[in-house]
């Protein structure tokens, strides 16, 4: 009772209230992320020849053999701390991801509550497979790279590749994928409340071809096709995956409403039917005969008052 008071008097909340509650919360999340910055720091050498094997991996499929290095006094310091704040980001997945579904909460009904509860480790599912799955392709999409740069330079240069670049390039692709893998599980979210239905995912899919495009265009952090492609391929791939859990949610829904007991419509009474005038009651109102007085009642006697 007293959560759903809670609930309530959350959801009448003024504007400038649930932008304090945002506040917070992003606090608490930065904090979050701080805390798992802090634990990967002290394996930052660990993670540093984590995020390398790919391009190592990329270059060994591509044949040749780059080299890495740093041209600011400050990049070793840079890069350790970007390395740190994705991992911290990825490690504290769990926790921010809470803290987002706290804030919504307030806004969903009960019977939309539930639909959370098994979405909730998904999404930190998802977001942990989208990573794995941009570090499992991603020495693939650096052999194609580097080949490129293998035909330009010819087969006898090195290619001498800044760190810090690769890294940007690298970091910010796991957390795309992370992120862009959330993308089923919000669209079945939504259908599970009603929001969106399949039918529109499917009647607008050139619409969804585009946006995905340009979205695809803005988070790249290089403007090849290659990394476009190696983006926009899984993009298209989880939009019909969406379409897919869109119409599972909503065929789960569907026994249920064939299944309940349907009430009777309800009796209509049509108003009785007036009676034909009979064209011949006047002549049988002249011919009745007329009402004698009850025999009861005796006619009044006149009386005189007596002197």
């Amino acid at each position: 009772m007293a959560r759903a008071s809670k609930v309530r008097d959350r959801k009448e909340a003024s504007f400038l209230d649930h932008l304090e509650e945002l506040r917070q919360r992003l606090i608490r999340c930065v904090i979050y992320i701080v805390l798992g910055m802090a634990v990967a720091w002290f394996v930052k050498g660990q993670l540093m020849d984590v995020v390398r094997a790919p391009l190592e991996r990329g270059a060994e499929l591509a044949g040749v053999h780059p080299t890495l290095i740093l041209t600011q006094v400050a990049a070793g310091l840079i890069v350790s701390i970007q390395v740190a704040a994705v991992a911290g980001i990825i490690l504290t997945s769990p926790l921010w991801l809470l803290e987002a579904w706290l804030f919504i909460e307030p806004a969903l009904e009960d019977h939309e509550r539930k639909w959370v509860v098994p979405l909730l480790p998904a999404a930190v599912f998802l977001f942990i497979a989208g990573v794995v799955f941009c570090y499992w392709l991603s020495p693939r999409a650096f052999a194609i790279l580097l080949g490129f740069q293998l035909k330009m330079i010819g087969q006898e240069a090195t290619p001498i590749l800044e760190l810090r670049d690769y890294l940007t390039l690298f970091l910010r692709l796991l957390l795309i994928f992370g992120a862009m893998f959330e993308l089923p599980l919000v669209t079945m979210f939504l259908s599970a409340v009603g929001i969106v239905k399949s039918e529109f995912l499917v009647r607008h899919w050139r619409i969804a071809v585009v946006l995905i495009a340009v979205v695809g265009a803005i988070v790249t952090p290089t403007p090849d096709a290659v990394t476009l492609s190696f983006l926009l391929g899984p993009m298209f791939a989880l939009y019909a995956l969406s379409v897919f859990l869109a119409k599972l949610v909503e065929k789960g829904r569907r026994p249920q409403g064939r299944g309940a007991a349907k009430e009777p419509p309800p009796a209509t009474t049509s108003p009785p039917a007036e009676p034909e005038p009979d064209p011949y009651a006047v002549y049988r109102a002249d011919e009745a005969p007329e009402a004698e007085p009850p025999e009861d009642e005796a006619p009044a006697e006149d009386t005189e008052d007596e002197v």
